[in-house]
Parts: structure tokens; C-alpha cells; sequence
């Protein structure tokens, strides 16, 4: 079942409600006034709103100095982007952009249903202090500013055969398809009192039936408690920098068709297997055109947005409190 931790809530509901700085709860009297967007304000309650989980994930990794001056590079990008986020709605509201109830109500039910269950969402959308009709408002913004996005830069990006064959010839070294291996894997977790002892001596004992040549797909349908279980632990080929540093360091040292020995973690016991490796080798012209085409895609639309930015910038009232 679906976990529902701060990071998870932040994603679905208040990186969707950051755009237009309208929420739920009234800002109250001292509520500091950031930054002035033409008839719009930014205030430092709708900063906090998505921006105090990313100090949080920071937190996670820095400390100190470093934490302080990561959080100010941070604060300063979000901030900008809330901006931008207005300059672009307020564009998509000056040019009708027509969102249909219809887009709306998928673009909630859709969200709704990362959750375990209604009973959550509702719950989630309660303790955040908004309410569905205010999720359902920034929905509607967000397919507005989407869809002129896509007007403005996404349609207008054409990338040509001739650029394709010419970033391959100037490229070629770097495009490689890297190391990957097929896995397998079948997960124990911690359960109950005592519970990381009795998980060892499962995993032992899982490991016994392994070497008396029972099948790992079938002992991880019977006794996995990870997401692959059903598909017997069949995670298709990783890459290395996928997956967990410890766990790269185990299933990368691993010959075709080796078991691990039994890896412990903060919550539960992993085994791996390794059916298949693919060695590192240069693509093709063939392999490597959609991701060619992406790579380009990617930069003509970033600099094609940059230089639509910057004019909505030029022609708007900014002012940064």
C-alpha cells in the first residue's frame, strides 16, 4: 500500500497550489509581502506553503554553513519560480485560455487516486489547511499555464533530421549504453517485536531453499514483500547510480545468474539475484536517435522559454520587496 509521508503530500497537493498564492486560509495581518507581480502579490506565507519541505530535504543532507547558503540558493530559485509561475498565468487569463470542467475533475480524480484511499486524500487536504475547491482552482491554473506553455514553447520547437546526424557525429564518444544488469530481488521486512532476528533467520532460510535449487522467482512470489512480488522480483535491467549505493555495490560485483547473501537495511533484509548483465557500449546512430532528439528537444525548449520569460519579464511590473 501506498505511503503517504510529508515529501509524497507536498508533491500532489502544495507544488500544485503555489501558483497564484491564493489558499485556503486568509494571510494574516503581518503576513510579509515578497514580491509585487503587476496586480499580484507574493507573500511570505505562500513561500512556506511548498518551500518548507524543501528545507526539510535539505536539512537531510546539510548542516551549518553549507545548509544556510544551499537554503538562501534554493529560497532564491523557488521564489523565481513562483514569479514566473504568475507571470504565466496572468498571461493565459489575458488570453482566455479555456480549461473545460471535464480537465478539471480528471486532473482531481487523478490526483485523489495516489492515495491509499479517498478517507486520505481528504484527510491530507484537511490537515493542509485547503479545501477541494481550492485545489480544484489551482488544477485549472496549472492546465492553463500548461497548455500555453505548450503554445508559447513545446509547439514551436522542431528538431531536424540533419541536427540529429549532426550531434551524433560531434557526440558519438559520449553516447554509450552504460553497464546495466537484470535483477531480481526479494524483500523481508521488519515485523513486529524481536522482529529484525526472526527476518534474518527467514532470509537464512530462504537462502537454504536457494542453494537447494529451488526457483528465485517463485520464492519471491511466495514470500517477498516488495512491489515486484507478483512479477516473482523482477526489476528489468538497472543501471548503476539507480538504485541505492549499497545495493549498486552488491549487484554490480554479482556474476550472471549469482544470489547475493541476504543485505541488511533499516527496514528489512534484501536478496538479489542477477540474471542477466549488459556491458557498457557506444549506441548507434540507430539506438541513440530518440535521445538525441530529446537531448536537442530539451535545449531548443529551454531557450525558447528563457527568451519568452524574459520578455514577459520586460513587459511586467516586478517588484521585490
Amino acid at each position: 500500500m501506498m505511503r503517504c509521508n510529508a515529501a509524497f503530500i507536498c508533491a500532489v497537493l502544495f507544488s500544485l497550489t503555489v501558483i497564484s498564492g491564493v489558499f485556503v486560509r486568509p494571510a494574516a495581518a503581518d503576513n510579509k509581502i515578497l514580491v509585487v507581480v503587476n496586480d499580484d502579490v507574493i507573500t511570505e506565507q505562500d513561500l512556506s506553503v511548498g518551500f518548507n519541505q524543501i528545507v526539510a530535504d535539505l536539512q537531510k543532507e546539510y548542516s551549518g554553513n553549507e545548509l544556510k547558503a544551499k537554503t538562501e540558493e534554493a529560497r532564491k530559485e523557488y521564489l523565481n519560480q513562483m514569479i514566473e509561475d504568475k507571470l504565466i498565468l496572468q498571461e493565459a487569463k489575458r488570453r482566455g485560455v479555456i480549461v473545460d470542467e471535464s480537465e478539471i475533475e480528471d486532473r482531481f480524480k487523478e490526483v485523489k487516486s495516489k492515495f491509499p484511499s479517498e478517507e486520505v486524500f481528504y484527510s491530507e487536504v484537511q490537515k493542509a489547511g485547503l479545501s477541494t475547491e481550492v485545489l480544484k482552482k489551482r488544477y485549472k491554473d496549472n492546465i492553463m499555464m500548461g497548455r500555453l506553455v505548450s503554445h508559447e514553447v513545446k509547439d514551436k520547437v522542431v528538431v531536424t533530421p540533419f541536427e540529429i546526424e549532426q550531434y551524433y557525429k560531434e557526440h558519438s564518444q559520449e553516447l554509450i549504453s552504460p553497464e546495466a544488469v537484470r535483477i531480481r530481488t526479494i524483500m523481508l521486512r521488519y515485523e513486529g517485536k524481536e522482529s529484525e532476528a526472526l527476518t534474518k533467520q527467514k532470509a537464512d532460510d530462504i537462502m537454504r531453499l536457494i542453494k537447494e535449487g529451488r526457483d528465485f522467482g517463485e520464492l519471491a512470489k511466495l514470500y517477498s514483500q516488495g512491489i515486484r512480488s507478483e512479477e516473482g522480483g523482477d526489476f528489468g535491467f538497472v543501471e548503476k547510480g539507480q538504485m541505492r549505493e549499497d545495493f549498486d555495490n552488491v549487484i554490480f560485483n554479482l556474476k550472471e545468474g549469482e544470489v547475493s547473501a541476504p543485505l541488511k537495511t533499516d527496514t528489512g533484509y534484501f536478496i538479489f539475484k542477477v540474471e542477466e548483465k549488459r556491458q557498457s557500449k557506444p549506441l548507434s546512430m540507430a539506438e541513440a536517435r530518440d535521445d538525441i532528439e530529446n537531448i536537442i528537444y530539451r535545449q531548443k525548449a529551454q531557450k525558447r522559454y528563457e527568451e519568452w520569460m524574459a520578455k514577459l519579464k520586460r513587459d511586467a511590473f516586478i517588484q521585490i520587496k
